[in-house]
């Protein structure tokens, strides 16, 4: 049996559904702008275990390589541990405030708190700085032209 559907009492639910559902897409398109924009200004994504974790590029203290592991060290947070090369990590922190000291260290330069002896301080860690990469270290500080 069929019934019949008048559309007097039902387009104005229909229009306020179309209303709730436009609103609602303009929430996402903003939020997704949002993510976006934070994304590219200081934050990538990494996994770790089964689990994937955005880090902020300001809470990194140094990184330290494990072989095809790398130990992220953060501000008040527990390390992460991810099996990604030091080599590629450090490609995607290009630009950043991080440079490379030692084959198996990358640290970020606002978290130094002192070099002496080619060792770096952060917080209560000594990072060896090898030979090889203190010129590196030189420039990025613009101590060395």
């Amino acid at each position: 049996m069929l019934k019949c559907i008048t559309f007097d009492g039902d387009a104005s639910t229909l229009n306020s559904l179309m209303d709730y559902f436009e609103k609602l897409n303009e929430a996402i398109e903003t939020v997704h702008t949002i993510l976006d924009k934070e994304s590219t200004e200081g934050f990538f994504f990494i996994k770790e275990g089964s689990k994937i974790t955005r880090v902020k590029c300001d809470e990194i203290l140094y990184i330290e390589g494990y072989g095809d592991y790398v130990k992220i060290h953060r501000i008040n947070n527990k390390p992460l541990l991810s099996q990604v090369s030091l080599k590629r990590l450090e490609e995607n922190l290009a630009g950043a405030d991080f440079c490379r000291v030692h084959r198996s260290y990358i640290v970020a330069i606002p978290q130094i708190s002192y070099i002496e002896r080619k060792r770096i301080r952060i917080g209560s860690e000594l990072i060896p700085i090898s030979d090889s990469y203190l010129p590196q270290l030189m420039k990025h500080l613009k101590l060395q032209e």
